[in-house]
C-alpha cells in the first residue's frame, strides 16, 4: 500500500530543489561551474518524474496517512483519522517568509536567531511557559553563536549585515 500524502509531498519536493537549483545556477557567468550542479538537478528530476509515474500506477492502492506523534498538533480524534498539521506547516512558512525578508534589513545572524525561537514556540505543542521560552531562547542564542564562529569566524563568510551588525 502507498501513503499518498507522503508520496505527494515527496514529489513535490523532488520538483521544487532541483528547478529552485536551476534557476539559481542561471545567476553563475561561469559555464564550467555549473556544469556538474546542473547535471545533478536533471538527475533528479529525472527521478521525480520516476516517482510521478509511480505514483499514477499504483494510485489505486493508496492507503491514508497515519501521521507520527510528533508531528501531531492535537491528539488525534477517536476512531477517526489523525488531522493534517495545516496549522504548523502555515506558520512555519510565514515565518521563513518573514525571516528572508528581514535578513537584509535587521542582519543575518538577529534573524536567524528570532526565527529559530519562534520556530521553537510555535511548533512545540505545549502551552510556552516563561522558563521554556527562556531556555528556547538560550538554545537559539547558542545555535547563532555556533553559527558565527562557523561561517563567520571559521570560513570567513560574508553575511548580510543589516542594523544588528
Amino acid at each position: 500500500m502507498i501513503n499518498a500524502r507522503k508520496r505527494i509531498l515527496e514529489t513535490t519536493v523532488m520538483f521544487v530543489i532541483p528547478v529552485v537549483a536551476l534557476h539559481m545556477l542561471d545567476d553563475i557567468s561561469i559555464n564550467d561551474v555549473k556544469t556538474f550542479p546542473k547535471y545533478i538537478c536533471y538527475g533528479m528530476l529525472f527521478l521525480a518524474v520516476i516517482n510521478v509515474i509511480q505514483l499514477v500506477v499504483y494510485l489505486n492502492k493508496i492507503r491514508p496517512i497515519q501521521w507520527p506523534t510528533s508531528l501531531r498538533w492535537s491528539s488525534p480524534f477517536k476512531g477517526g483519522p489523525i488531522p493534517f498539521p495545516t496549522r504548523r506547516v502555515v506558520i512555519s512558512l510565514v515565518l521563513m517568509t518573514a525571516y528572508i525578508f528581514t535578513m537584509e534589513t535587521i542582519g543575518f545572524y538577529l534573524a536567524g536567531f528570532l526565527y529559530f525561537l519562534l520556530i521553537l514556540l510555535a511548533l512545540d505543542p505545549a502551552k510556552p511557559s516563561l522558563a521554556s521560552t527562556g531556555k528556547k531562547a538560550l538554545y537559539a542564542l547558542i545555535f547563532m553563536a555556533v553559527i558565527y564562529l562557523l561561517f563567520s569566524e571559521m570560513l570567513g563568510v560574508v553575511i548580510p549585515s543589516g542594523i544588528a551588525l
